[in-house]
């Protein structure tokens, strides 16, 4: 029978190639598989599917992931190419953050979450123009029938002007801030917070105002 030797340098026998790519790979970290986390988003009133609205996915401990989806028309979304792992899902509707779901588990495959939403019986607009020297329109958005109240307010908090709406109906309503307050007096230059409450929310933003 022939004898074989391999000298240092040499060609390796093919066996010992093999064992050695096995070794290789049973010690590599395995690669974490990707998921995707899909669904349909619809509204609590009207049951109607929700078109654009963000769906963000964040990590237990509340840091974005990376990833997020807008729903189409129909109300369907899907995030993809998630590592394995359980996720938070902020979900966000004209702006406004409306829902958190907690404890999503992605483990490879798609994972089904449909969601429902309760929009804000309120939302209005950023005051333009801002900064202004003269005046501000306000715009606010009635999703659904509620007592409105909204406010604007000086960087102390005291109230420069107000406007209430008991029952609004479901719409858009233009306002317009003149620069003064409820006596009629010029406001001073500064920071001026604009305040809407409704009956299940409030929002805040900011106005500067120059002269």
């Amino acid at each position: 029978m022939p004898s074989y030797s391999y000298r240092h340098g040499g060609a390796r026998p093919p066996g010992a190639v093999l064992w050695a790519l096995f070794l290789l790979l049973a010690f590599l970290p395995a690669a974490a598989l990707a998921g995707s986390i899909c669904g349909n988003i619809t509204d609590a009133d009207s049951g109607q599917p929700v078109a654009g609205a963000g769906i963000f996915a964040r990590q237990p401990d509340g840091t974005y992931a990376g990833a997020l989806a807008v729903s189409d028309i129909g109300g369907d979304w899907c995030i993809d190419d998630l590592a394995e792992g359980t996720y938070t899902l902020e979900v966000r509707v004209d702006n406004y953050v409306t829902t958190f779901v907690n404890d999503v588990v992605v483990t490879g495959g798609v994972s089904d979450v449909p969601l429902t939403v309760a929009r804000a019986a309120v939302t209005f607009d950023p005051p333009w123009p801002n900064p202004s020297g003269s005046g501000v329109n306000l715009r606010v958005h009635v999703g659904r029938p509620t007592d409105m109240e909204m406010g604007i307010y000086d960087a102390r908090g005291r109230l420069v002007r107000s406007w209430t709406a008991a029952g609004s109906v479901v719409g858009t309503r233009e306002y317009f801030w003149d620069g003064k307050d409820k006596a009629g007096r010029p406001a001073p230059a500064g920071l001026y917070l604009v305040r809407v409450r409704s009956r299940d929310a409030q929002t805040t933003r900011p106005l500067i105002l120059t002269r």
